[in-house]
């Protein structure tokens, strides 16, 4: 039975596990002012992940106790005035999920281990390269229902102006169909003159 054995071991003591913890949450936190993520293996980054998320939520609230709190979690008292003076007041509307863990595609190259980014949700940020979240590809996709939007609007313009169904116009929009307005009127006249 597994009673009262939380949380992972990380194959290490208990005071370098106590130390590990440490080092990663101080180095996240000094990341705020920096890239605003670290990368780190996937499994120390869900370990840590909780342990900062309830750093946060107490910054949040700056009282001479919580940032006692944070003190003998951190143990730097520079981090820890970062901690309050910046990132509690940026997420004081937030009740939570201050943090996100991303699967990176390629692995470490020293022993393949599965690497994770880690970092901060902020409205300005940055996903990691290869993310399909990134902003490349939703200003790629904004592009492309811009133009669509243009030519739905083109189309309308030119229906509304002549008398051509609007079906035909489309077609010509698309570039579907071939024939040139000179071809098309040459055809109407031939259509015409056997009636």
């Amino acid at each position: 039975m597994r009673h009262r054995v939380a949380g992972k071991k990380l194959n290490r003591t208990s005071s370098h596990r106590k130390a590990l913890a440490k080092n990663l949450m101080r180095a996240f936190v000094i990341e705020w002012q920096g890239k605003g993520h670290i990368v780190t293996t996937r499994t120390k980054a869900k370990f840590i992940q909780p342990k900062i998320e309830k750093l946060i939520s107490l910054s949040r609230n700056k009282t001479v106790h919580n940032i006692r709190r944070a003190m003998s979690l951190i143990g730097d008292r520079a981090v820890v005035q970062v901690l309050f003076d910046e990132i509690g007041p940026y997420y004081s509307d937030r009740p939570g999920g201050y943090t996100r863990v991303l699967r990176l595609v390629k692995p470490r190259l020293g022993d393949a281990t599965v690497q994770a980014y880690l970092g901060y949700v902020r409205e300005d940020d940055d996903y990691p390269e290869g993310d399909r979240r990134s902003r490349s590809s939703t200003s790629e996709s904004a592009v492309v229902e811009e133009a669509s939007t243009e030519a739905a609007a083109a189309v309308e313009d030119s229906a509304e102006s002549s008398d051509e169904p609007v079906a035909e116009i489309a077609e010509e929009a698309a570039g579907d169909g071939e024939t040139s307005s000179e071809e098309a009127s040459e055809g109407d006249e031939a259509e015409e003159t056997p009636k």
